[in-house]
C-alpha cells in the first residue's frame, strides 16, 4: 500500500500538484481502492491528468473559505480536485461543529472529488450524522435517464451517509443514484468487458449490455426506478438551482452532533445493539452472513493489508502509463 500511495503521489506531483495536495489525493485514491471502490480508486490518476492537460481541473487551486454565521460556510476549490476543498469542508466542519450542533457546507467550483464515504465517515468518526450529496453537472455530465424516459439527463448525482457504530466502527452508505456509477464503465470500456444486464438502455430506450450503445447516445438507468430518480433529481436541484453554477458538481455537506438532542450517552450502546441484532439475522440463499454497510469495505481493507493491493491490467497500464507521462520511474519490484 505504501509503495502504491507513493507512486500515486509521484506521479500526480510530476504533473505539477503540490507535492501536499498529491500526497493528500494519492491517499485518498488507494484508501479508496483497498476498499473496493474500484472506480474511485488509482485508475483515477490517469484520468486526473488528461483532467489537467484539457483544462478540467487546475493542477494548483487555492481554497476559500467564507462562513455565513457559525453553522454555514462555503468552501471554494479553485477549479481544483475537489478531494482537497471536500477534505477542507471536513476540517471546517469539525472547528464549526464545536460551536453548532447542526452545520452545513456547500462545497462549490471543484472538479472530481473521488470517494464520497471518505468524508462523512471521517465526521462519523468523531460523533456526527454526516449527509454529502450532489449535483449540477446534468447539463454538460448528462448519463442517466429519468424514470421512465429513454435519453441521459440527469448525471450520477451520488450520496452519502455515515453513523457511528459505536465498537462496530462507522456505518457508512455510498451510492450513485443511478445503478451504476460511471467510473465502474469507464472501468469495463478499458478491459474490453461488456455490462451486466440492467445497467444501460441504448438510444431506443431498449436494455443493452453493450459499451458502444451505450456511448452512441445511451443511458444508465436510475437506481430503483423511481426511487433513485427521486434522489438524483433533488441532488441535481441542490447542486444546479439552490448553488451557483458548477464547475463539475456542487455539494452540500451537512453534519448534526449525536448530542443535538441530549441523547448521546446511550448511543454506542443502542447503535451496538442494533448491528449486532442485525448481524445475527439468519443469511439469506447464497450469502454467508449478513453485513452491515461499511463492513464490505473494512474486510476488503484488511485483506489488503496482508496480501497487498490487487490492480487489475487496465488500471496498471493506465497508471504505468501517466508514470511514463509524468517522467515517474515504477517500483523495482512492479516492472
Amino acid at each position: 500500500m505504501d509503495v502504491l500511495e507513493t507512486l500515486c503521489a509521484d506521479v500526480l506531483a510530476g504533473a505539477g500538484m503540490r507535492p501536499a495536495d498529491a500526497a493528500m489525493t494519492a491517499r485518498h485514491l488507494v484508501d479508496a481502492e483497498v476498499k473496493g471502490v474500484v472506480s474511485h480508486g488509482v485508475q483515477r490518476v490517469a484520468y486526473y491528468l488528461d483532467q489537467f492537460a484539457s483544462g478540467g481541473c487546475s493542477r494548483v487551486a487555492e481554497i476559500t473559505v467564507e462562513r455565513r454565521g457559525g453553522a454555514i460556510a462555503r468552501i471554494d476549490g479553485g477549479t481544483g480536485l475537489g478531494i482537497l476543498a471536500m477534505e477542507r469542508a471536513v476540517e471546517e466542519a469539525i472547528v464549526m461543529g464545536r460551536s453548532s450542533p447542526l452545520v452545513s457546507l456547500a462545497v462549490e467550483n471543484v472538479a472530481h472529488t473521488g470517494r464520497m464515504g471518505c468524508y462523512t465517515e471521517k465526521l462519523a468518526a468523531t460523533g456526527k450524522l454526516a449527509i454529502v450529496f450532489g449535483g449540477g453537472g446534468q447539463g454538460r455530465f448528462a448519463m442517466v435517464a429519468p424514470h421512465g424516459g429513454r435519453a441521459p439527463h440527469l448525471s450520477t448525482n451520488p450520496w452519502a451517509i455515515a453513523m457511528p457504530g459505536g465498537r462496530h466502527g462507522v456505518v457508512s452508505v455510498d451510492f450513485a443514484t443511478c445503478v451504476t456509477a460511471n467510473g465502474k464503465i469507464r472501468l469495463r470500456r478499458n478491459a474490453g468487458q461488456d455490462l451486466p444486464e440492467g445497467w444501460v438502455i441504448d438510444k431506443h430506450g431498449n436494455p443493452s449490455t453493450a459499451i458502444a450503445d451505450y456511448d452512441d447516445g445511451g443511458a444508465i438507468l436510475p437506481m430503483g426506478a423511481h426511487k433513485g430518480y427521486g434522489m438524483g433529481l433533488i441532488a441535481e436541484l441542490m447542486g444546479f438551482a439552490m448553488l451557483p453554477a458548477s464547475h463539475e458538481f456542487n455539494w452540500l455537506l451537512i453534519a448534526l452532533d449525536l448530542d443535538a438532542f441530549g441523547t448521546a450517552s446511550r448511543y454506542d450502546a443502542l447503535a451496538e445493539e442494533m448491528i449486532e441484532a442485525t448481524r445475527a439475522v439468519p443469511p439469506a440463499p447464497g450469502f454467508d452472513r449478513v453485513r452491515v454497510p461499511g463492513d464490505p469495505e473494512r474486510e476488503r481493507e484488511g485483506r489488503c493489508r496482508e496480501q497487498g493491493v490487487p490492480l487489475s491490467d487496465s488500471v496498471w497500464r493506465g497508471l504505468a502509463g501517466a508514470a511514463q507521462a509524468s517522467g515517474v520511474a515504477l517500483p523495482a519490484a512492479t516492472t
